[in-house]
Formats: structure tokens, C-alpha cells, sequence
């Protein structure tokens, strides 16, 4: 048996002359069943291997998924609690309303609390006065250690006062609502405690979850990215699976009562703006039950509570003392359009060498489609002979600024060259192989870039042929970062949607990126060391350590004919160095992002 697997390399007849021999044996010796499984098996890897090289995953997020449950079944679960380990936290207070509810669900939720293996927990049903007898017989047939842990609360109201209600009557430091039908997977306490008590004095944490379709299929998997605030201005993302410290929300009757709040969204927004320890837990603790709408999410599964939602990010700018206009993408996901009380001056760096096709499509693009008025362009001449581009810089230098930027090509000095020479209160670095598509591009990610906290905001790039190019950069993708969403249609919805919102994200290319100039000074421009990539990684990485955020801001369209960019083969050095500055941080995981994600694609498949 030995010497087989270390025969030489046969030759074609000799393989196929193995592989008949193989088939032949194990349909004789083990049966035409284990030959079947064998060779599903073979190809089964084969295409795995065969299709990593894939620009996009073919097969759907829940074919995905269910490949992936069966792959981490064996996977153990959280360590053993110790009595040191529930000393700080100790009861969990578990908030169920069945307010507007169907009871036949509840029974599946109730014996999901009771199979924690956490055992110290208090489930408060909230519910009307004539659905109180049906709970309490509910107890009698389910197999709950500690009777006393279960309370019925009767209301008349409606189903998030309930909520409310519910939190004045717990008595836990930490509480979690749930929604009726809902279920908890057996250690999503246990889980929940170790987080909370190893993270110090957390307010809000949240899990991972996966939504439950009515028909039976396949469950579809939301592994979160950790707290993204703009996100949560784009979407619910944190829905049911958060965990609150009680103390959050000792106030938020007063809110309710003032501002006649009327949905969880509103609880969440509400204490995110009093939390300041807010933490992800990458794991599916939590199942929800959902529409058959891939496009809504479980908190917004129908027309009403999506517009609830909207109602309750109108408050949430309202109290925060923020200027904006909600909009409605689709039930669940929304953007916000944030007035600008002036136009600064953005100046747009265009650096570009003896390409005068697509410079001028660029700046063309910029004067006949681009709605904000307050800008200069300054295109930055990497030391252009011909005799064309000199025409054209003798027509277009009568309106905009033709820069001298000799030398051996390197990106990153000649737009920090650019930066010097530059008058606008907001820098935008612009590729010359850009066509802007939509007309509030700069008004949009100039709304983003006034926003206190905001470090540098990044568009979507299209392909011409109508796929994306650039969703935002997931460091750790195809080695250092690649690309979000990359090659994906722009008219799908993709994962969970997040393509098409409003979010945060470790880097964002400067093929189209706009800073504030004072911050670009305060870190220094790109690294010169840089000259060819990763120059953008780095400089958003810089902004990030400076204690800003990072946007995509995905209403601002252009297209980007990349293969004409001055590309070639990786830059080795360039990518070295990266690993050098950067590497720790690369390797700890995007934030964005998620373990469970896939870095051999752009497509924000899973990790199989």
C-alpha cells in the first residue's frame, strides 16, 4: 500500500488505466453506493478547488450555507463557564412580546430559552389579557428546570410599549428582547456572558444570525461585520440578536412618551447614542423568521414596520441635531441625504501621463454631469510628451490647472505634489480612467466627508460593462485587500444588500476619494514609499489609527475602465512593505468583514 502512494507519475494511459482499475474495485469490493459517494466525493473537491480561482461563488448564500452548518457541526462549543466567569454577570434577562402575535409560535420559542446551557435567566412574556391563560398552560407542557424563571405580564398596549414594559419589570443587568416565533441557539447565553464578562463594561452586544424561511428551505446566514454606525443609519443590521445593558434604556419610556416611538429600531438608535462599548460576537446565536423578499430583513418584513423605521431614523436625526432626508431604498434600507449648508471647495486631482482619450472622457464627465459648483481640477502631468496632449492641456489650462509632476511614475508623490498645489477645503483624488455617471456624485460624498468623524469617503466604481469594480476594500481578500462586491451585477442585491448602503469600511480605493485637506496633512499624504499600491490601504489605515471613519457611499457613481489604468504585475516591494507597516492588522481580520467570509473571492461568499 505504501509503495502505491509513492509510485512515479504515471503517464495518460497509465492514469486512466489506475482510475478503471479503482472503479472497478471498490464497485466489487464496497458496493455501487460507495462508489457513488466516492466519486461525488472526488469531484466535489475538484470543484471546490477548480472554482476558488472564481471571480464569483456559484452557488446561492443559503447552498453556501448549508455546506457550511455541515462543516461546523462537530465545532465545539463556547469554554465552560466557571463560578469566576458569572460573577460579574449573573442574570439575563430574557423579553418576549406576543402583543399582535400568533401564540402557535411561541411554544418553539419558549423551549429554545429553555435549552440554554446558561442556566441563570428570567423570561418576561408580555402579552394581552386574553392570550395570559393559553402562556401560563404553555408552561405546563414544556420542560423548564426552574418554573419561577418564567413571568406573564399582561398589557393593553401596544406591542414595543410592551417591550417597554417588559424592561421595568426585569430584573437583570442585561436584557435581551426577542421576537415571538424566534429561537436562540443552546449556547447563545453561555456565549453572551463570556463576551460580556471578558469585554470590560460593555453596553450593547450582538451576535451573528441566520433567518428561517416559512417553507422549510434553506436558512440564509447574516455574519455581521463589527459596529458600523453608518450602517446602522442604512439598515437594522443589529435587529433582534442584541444583548442591552438595562441602564441604556432607563430613559427611553421618556422617549417613547416624547417622541411615541414605535419600533426596536428606535431602542437601538437610542442606545447607540449613549453606548460606549458597543461588541460584535461572530456567531449564529440567534434564528429568525423571515419573508420570502430577499431584500428585506427580519426587523422589516413588511410595509408598515419598514415604515416605522424610517419614522425612527427621522427621530434619531432629530435628536442628534442632524439636517437630513430619509429615503427609502427598499423596505429595510435606507440612505440619508445630509444638508449641506455651504459648498466648500473640493479640489479634484487628476493625475494622468500622455492619455488624453481618457482624461478628457474624465473631465468632461465632471463639467457636464457634476451638480456641485464649488470645485477646481488640477490635473497632474506625470511628464506627458505628446504632441495631442499638449493641445489639449493648451485648451483645458484656460479653465483648470495643469500641475508639473516629472519623475519615474509614483502615485503617491505625485498626488501629494497635487495636495500642495491644491485650494480646496476637501481633496478628491480622481483617476484619469473615470466617467462620472451620477450628477450629485461630489454633493453625495461631500455630505458624507462634513460629517463630524468622518475620515475619507469612497464611490462606487462600475465596470462598463455594468458590474462592479469597487464596493469598498476588505483587507485580507487575495492577500493584503481586495475589493468589495467585485465583478457582482450592480442591479443584484448581493449579500444582505450591502453593495447598494450606506456604510463603513476599512479602506476605500483612491480611484475616487475625497479627504478633508487638513487631515490629509495631519497624517502626511500617501507614503511615497508606496508608488504603485496599496497607497490608498495605507492612507485610510492612517486615518483609521487617527481615530476617524472610513465611508462608502454608494449613490455616488462612476465608471472605471480599469484595464486602462497603469497597472502591470504586483508590485512586490510595494506589497512588502505593506506587510511590514500593516501586517498585524491585516492578519487580526477586517472589521468590516467577517471570519466566516471568504479571501479567496470579492464576493462576500462564505468560507468553505
Amino acid at each position: 500500500m505504501a509503495r502505491d502512494r509513492v509510485r512515479c507519475t504515471p503517464g495518460l494511459g497509465d492514469g486512466v488505466r489506475w482510475v478503471i482499475e479503482r472503479i472497478v474495485h471498490v464497485s466489487r469490493h464496497e458496493g455501487l453506493g460507495s462508489l457513488r459517494r466516492k466519486v461525488v466525493g472526488v469531484a466535489t473537491k475538484l470543484y471546490r478547488e477548480w472554482s476558488r480561482g472564481w471571480p464569483i461563488s456559484s452557488r446561492s448564500l443559503e447552498e453556501q450555507y448549508r455546506v457550511w452548518i455541515e462543516r461546523h457541526r462537530q465545532d465545539s462549543g463556547p469554554p465552560a463557564l466557571s463560578n469566576a466567569d458569572t460573577s460579574r454577570v449573573s442574570l439575563i434577562s430574557l423579553i418576549v412580546s406576543i402583543v399582535g402575535s400568533p401564540l402557535a409560535e411561541l411554544k418553539a420559542t419558549i423551549e429554545s430559552i429553555a435549552r440554554q446551557t446558561y442556566p441563570n435567566w428570567e423570561l418576561i412574556l408580555v402579552c394581552e389579557p386574553s392570550q395570559a391563560h393559553a402562556i401560563r398552560g404553555l408552561f405546563e407542557v414544556i420542560a423548564v428546570a426552574d418554573k419561577e424563571s418564567l413571568h406573564v405580564l399582561e398589557v393593553e398596549t401596544r406591542e414595543f410599549e410592551s417591550l417597554l414594559l417588559g424592561v421595568a419589570a426585569s430584573s437583570g443587568e442585561f436584557v435581551w428582547f426577542l421576537k415571538c416565533g424566534d429561537l436562540l441557539a443552546a449556547q447563545a447565553l453561555h456565549s453572551v456572558v463570556l463576551a460580556l464578562n471578558e469585554g470590560g463594561d460593555i453596553d450593547l452586544c450582538y451576535c451573528d444570525e441566520d433567518q428561517l424561511p416559512p417553507d422549510g428551505c434553506a436558512p440564509k446566514p447574516f455574519f455581521k461585520p463589527s459596529w458600523s454606525p453608518e450602517l446602522l443609519l442604512s439598515m437594522n443590521y443589529l435587529s433582534y440578536s442584541t444583548v442591552f445593558r438595562k441602564a441604556l434604556l432607563d430613559d427611553i419610556d421618556q422617549l417613547n412618551k416624547r417622541e411615541h416611538s414605535s419600533c426596536l429600531y428606535d431602542c437601538l438608535l437610542w442606545a447607540s447614542e449613549k453606548a460606549t462599548h458597543i461588541v460584535h460576537l461572530p456567531s449564529v446565536l440567534y434564528h429568525s423568521r423571515r419573508g420570502s423578499n430577499p431584500k428585506t430583513t427580519h426587523a422589516s418584513s413588511s410595509t408598515q414596520s419598514a415604515s416605522a423605521e424610517k419614522l425612527a431614523l427621522e427621530r434619531a436625526l432629530h435628536r442628534r441635531g442632524i439636517e437630513g432626508r430619509v429615503e427609502e431604498l427598499v423596505p429595510g434600507r435606507f440612505r440619508i441625504r445630509y444638508r449641506l449648508d455651504h459648498q466648500p471647495l473640493v479640489s479634484i486631482l487628476i493625475p494622468t501621463k500622455d492619455r488624453v482619450s481618457l482624461l478628457s472622457r474624465c473631465v468632461a464627465s465632471i463639467e457636464k454631469c457634476t451638480t456641485y459648483t464649488s470645485y477646481e481640477i488640477l490635473i497632474l502631468d506625470n511628464g506627458s510628451v505628446s504632441e495631442d496632449t499638449g493641445k489639449y492641456f493648451d485648451e483645458i489650462g484656460k479653465k483648470w490647472r495643469i500641475v508639473s509632476c516629472p519623475g519615474p511614475f509614483n502615485f503617491s508623490a505625485i498626488n501629494n505634489r497635487g495636495a500642495c498645489e491644491a485650494n480646496g477645503e476637501y481633496l478628491l483624488f480622481l483617476n484619469d480612467d473615470t466617467e462620472v455617471l451620477t450628477p450629485e456624485w461630489l454633493t453625495i460624498m461631500m455630505e458624507q466627508a462634513s460629517r463630524p468623524g468622518i475620515g475619507a469617503v469612497g464611490a462606487k466604481l462600475l465596470y462598463p460593462n455594468g458590474r462592479m469594480q469597487h464596493g469598498g476594500v476588505v483587507l485580507g481578500v487575495g492577500g493584503v485587500a481586495g475589493h468589495a462586491f467585485r465583478h457582482i451585477p450592480n442591479h443584484e442585491w448581493g449579500y444582505h444588500g450591502l453593495a447598494h448602503v450606506t456604510r463603513n469600511c476599512s479602506a476605500v480605493t483612491a480611484a475616487c476619494l475625497l479627504v478633508s485637506r487638513t487631515l490629509f496633512r495631519q497624517i502626511q499624504g500617501f507614503d511615497p514609499t508606496l508608488p504603485v499600491e496599496y497607497n490608498d490601504v495605507d492612507l485610510c489605515l492612517r486615518i483609521r489609527r487617527a481615530g476617524q471613519r472610513i465611508v462608502y457611499a454608494p449613490e455616488a457613481v462612476l465608471y472605471h475602465y480599469e484595464s486602462a489604468t497603469r497597472k502591470g504585475t504586483r508590485c512586490r516591494a510595494d506589497e512588502e512593505r505593506v506587510w511590514q507597516t500593516w501586517g498585524d492588522v491585516i492578519r487580526a481580520g477586517d472589521p468590516y468583514y467577517h471570519v466566516n467570509l471568504t479571501t479567496d473571492r470579492e464576493d462576500w461568499s462564505l468560507r468553505l
